[in-house]
């Protein structure tokens, strides 16, 4: 009886306790992400859960935690100083590989302890209603979450849509939130739990407003009474994701493949086409279009690539553009029956319109997605316009030359040599 009795006070004790699961960056161990789900929470299913985000106080401009499996719809909390000894959460919701855009509509206040401490940025979290708004199961073993750094001089800013400059690493990792869940505390991060000794900053709405009491917060987030596993940095997660810092390559490596192949040689090789008059014209024309098709792929694997983990491949972009490809797998094929068929017969037969039309189709609408490529990487405006001026200046070339062609006599003016009879 007594052994019962003293298991139920060691259960109820633990329940006390604030719990937390944590997680520090494999490639920046200063860098600490903790989270702590109420016991109250997890029984009722619904209310506030906190998170504690902690860096060095020089060398970031800003860090973030995000709950979601990537940018793409994840709810992101991008905390940076506010250039008066205190921090500035800001609450935003990723749209793709772009800068997040402030949302308003999260709940979240931050707490006593938050600030510059020592030589630590800390922002003491409680988010009210992340629960419905990110659709959180605080049940999950493998609950998916994102990071990213940005290192450099401190933003200084209290307002919490604050122009942010892109990352320069991000992750996705799993928290176990079973293993944050715990205790009932009004700061589960602080010794001191009192509402009336909470300084509080509701900064989704009231912007760059300091915490009451005094600008330099009082008491050290890391000296909480109350909690266990404090000292487990990488208690209840695991790193799920790659390093993010890849991404402007693959991003850079797509556009340059895919701008050569589409806006430079697929209209040159129809060009070849339509104004060499050499009979050579025609393996100078299968060469340039086998070596943009070839680009083309290339171009595709990181395309995929990039959908893949930023989650956008959903995207109109991403659409067309596996459309495009997919459609390009039958020009060769069309190319070389119809060649064949042309040396053969002496004629054009149905295969040479459906190769020339439906090669002329997916270009143009490969070039049209390029710029819609552009638009959704948020690429710079001298990018787009170099990319514009290249399109325009090869699309106009080749209508100028399939004009020409045809004005000329279209494929009369170069017949095919007719076949020697065996008899001769």
């Amino acid at each position: 009886m007594r052994l019962r009795i003293a298991a139920v006070l060691a259960s109820l004790a633990h329940l006390a306790q604030a719990q937390f699961s944590r997680f520090t960056p494999p490639d920046d161990s200063t860098v600490t992400y903790s989270v702590n789900v109420p016991s109250l929470t997890s029984s009722s299913g619904s209310g506030a859960i906190f998170f504690q985000v902690k860096a060095p106080a020089s060398g970031k401009q800003w860090v973030a935690l995000g709950i979601g499996s990537g940018m793409v719809g994840a709810h992101i909390f991008v905390i940076y100083t506010d250039g008066t000894g205190n921090v500035t959460v800001s609450a935003r919701t990723g749209t793709g590989h772009v800068e997040p855009e402030y949302n308003p509509d999260a709940k979240v206040t931050l707490l006593e302890g938050s600030g510059i401490v020592g030589n630590n940025l800390i922002a003491n979290v409680r988010c009210d209603n992340c629960i419905d708004l990110a659709g959180l199961d605080i049940t999950s073993k493998a609950s998916s979450w994102v990071w990213a750094i940005k290192n450099g001089d401190g933003l200084d800013s209290s307002s919490p849509s604050a122009e942010i400059i892109q990352h320069d690493t991000m992750g996705v990792f799993a928290y176990d939130l079973t293993k944050a869940t715990g205790g009932n505390s009004a700061n589960p991060f602080v010794a001191s739990n009192s509402p009336s000794s909470s300084s509080t900053r509701a900064a989704g709405t009231s912007g760059g407003a300091t915490p009451t009491g005094s600008s330099a917060p009082s008491s050290s987030p890391t000296s909480s009474s109350d909690s266990s596993d404090d000292d487990d940095t990488g208690s209840g997660s695991v790193s799920i994701g790659f390093d993010f810092s890849v991404i402007p390559k693959w991003q850079k490596t797509h556009a340059i493949l895919m701008g050569t192949a589409f806006a430079v040689l697929f209209p040159l090789g129809a060009i070849i086409l339509r104004v060499l008059p050499s009979g050579q014209k025609v393996h100078l024309h299968m060469i340039i279009q086998g070596s943009a098709f070839i680009i083309a792929i290339a171009g595709l694997g990181y395309g995929v690539m990039l959908g893949k983990n930023l989650q956008l491949l959903h995207e109109t972009h991403a659409i067309i553009g596996m459309v495009v490809m997919g459609g390009m797998f039958f020009q060769p094929i069309l190319g070389l029956i119809h060649h064949w068929l042309f040396k053969v017969k002496g004629k054009r037969t149905i295969l040479a319109f459906i190769h020339a039309n439906w090669g002329r189709a997916l270009m143009i609408l490969g070039i049209i997605n390029g710029g819609l490529g552009l638009e959704l990487a948020n690429n710079t405006h001298n990018g787009k316009i170099a990319y514009s001026v290249v399109a325009g200046v090869m699309g106009a070339a080749w209508f100028a030359a399939s004009a020409f062609y045809y004005i000329r006599g279209g494929s009369q003016q170069n017949p095919p040599p007719k076949r020697r009879d065996s008899a001769e």
